[in-house]
């Protein structure tokens, strides 16, 4: 009852953060509405702070500081089967705050993004079969996925553009998000509405929250190199907190843009005791591509692959995803994954045990995911929604003592999505969404 009241709240503060810009540009936005077309949601802090070759905000001055609010909260009942499930009701949600202004030959770009899960998911996680990482109470999370921190990003960039179409860009961060993998499940808009986070983050991109990182980068056309030094070790339980510590870690990344909606990246870092419970260091590797990353259009896909190198071996993850705004109102989307999970992990959950002879030591998980979502109209600011998805999974069969014959997870949610943009004090523009 607590959580589900906690969840509330986190509407509330939805509600409260569209209402901060409801009265801007009403009779601009009927006139857009009427005449647009059906597109994505994307939230890409990179093109926002300008971490890219061209300028996401070209043609527009700023003298004076550009705001940008937007955000999600979702009030969810999660319904994971079989042995290892459980169910509950539950919010994700996020909130951004932008401010750019052009200072020193440049621009500068402040970021907060703060979020309410510590609150509004069960201490351990929000439940969520076959998943892994991170640790509560000592003991590694299984079939659960943590909670962001309630800060997900506190940054500070500078961007100067050099050349027609080249710039060099660095970033601060107490919170960020180094050079490593592809942009975030929850910015992508291949992800479309899926509230769930992928089985494959912690091969991906679990590293869009980490602490005391440094990037720098170079882009020119359709490329982009940079470099990040960062602390590599998880967020613990304590989410309300800023986990400082040495930066004993570095990632590197490459992007490249291939024209006609297509780009891609690849990136290698050097995680530094990244479990607390699990001494010793990851070597990972990913690589993506994408369609439609941008948002721009009615559909987005992005492939992805990640592997991780550790003291006891490798093991890897692939995923698929896309998304199909098909109307104004209506998306579909669709998530497909294999990944090689801690056999012994699954099976015993962490708990102390005699391990069977000849235990394999990974198990291949596979999960598909369907889901829809309707959006309709109910409050002026918001886009609010209806969505159900449906989870199916393969796996080994000396797993169904754990898990059963045949587990299905599913979620049925209200979505609440915000996105206003104010320039000194008047009627702005997100780049990219307007």
């Amino acid at each position: 009852m607590l959580r589900t009241r906690f969840g509330m709240a986190a509407f509330c503060w939805a509600l409260a953060a569209a209402a901060l810009g409801q009265h801007e540009g009403h009779d601009m936005e009927a006139m857009s509405n009427e005449t647009a077309a059906p597109r994505l949601f994307e939230s890409d802090m990179d093109r926002m702070t300008g971490m890219v070759p061209d300028d996401p905000m070209a043609g527009m001055p700023m003298p004076f500081w550009h705001l940008m609010d937007l955000g999600v909260a979702r009030l969810a009942f999660n319904g994971q089967g079989g042995p290892s499930g459980r169910k509950g009701v539950e919010s994700s949600n996020w909130n951004m705050l932008h401010a750019a202004r052009d200072l020193w030959g440049g621009r500068l770009s402040l970021m907060a993004m703060n979020s309410l899960e510590p609150a509004t998911f069960p201490a351990a996680g929000s439940p969520e079969l076959f998943q892994t990482g991170e640790e509560y109470h000592g003991k590694p999370l299984v079939d659960r996925q943590h909670p962001h921190d309630f800060f997900m990003n506190l940054s500070a960039t500078w961007r100067r553009q050099i050349a027609d179409r080249s710039a060099v860009w660095l970033q601060i961060a107490p919170v960020g998000e180094p050079t490593l993998g592809p942009t975030a499940f929850m910015h992508r808009a291949s992800a479309g509405e899926n509230p769930t986070a992928p089985l494959g983050h912690h091969w991906e991109d679990s590293t869009h929250i980490a602490f005391d990182v440094i990037t720098a980068g170079w882009g020119w056309k359709a490329l982009s190199l940079e470099g990040s030094v960062f602390h590599g070790a998880e967020p613990d339980e304590h989410r309300w907190n800023i986990e400082a510590g040495p930066l004993d870690s570095v990632s590197g990344r490459a992007r490249l843009r291939f024209g006609g909606g297509w780009s891609g990246q690849i990136s290698y870092g050097f995680l530094k005791n990244p479990e607390p419970s699990e001494a010793g260091d990851v070597h990972r590797v990913t690589a993506s591509l994408h369609y439609g990353a941008d948002g721009e259009g009615p559909f987005a896909a992005s492939l992805v692959w990640g592997r991780n190198g550790e003291a006891h071996g490798r093991s890897a993850a692939w995923l698929l995803e896309g998304a199909w705004q098909a109307t104004l109102s209506d998306q579909i989307y669709a998530r497909a994954e294999y990944v090689q999970k801690d056999y012994d992990l699954l099976a015993f959950k962490g708990e102390p045990h005699v391990s069977p002879p000849n235990e394999p030591r990974l198990a291949n998980v596979f999960a598909f995911t369907a889901g829809y979502l309707r959006d309709f109209a109910l409050v002026e600011a918001l886009a609010t929604g209806v969505g159900a998805d449906v989870t199916m999974y393969s796996f080994p069969s000396s797993l169904r003592a754990a898990y059963g014959d045949f587990p299905v997870a599913g979620h049925f949610f209200l979505r609440l999505r915000w996105d206003r943009g104010a320039s000194h004090g008047s009627a702005g523009a997100h780049a990219g969404h307007e």
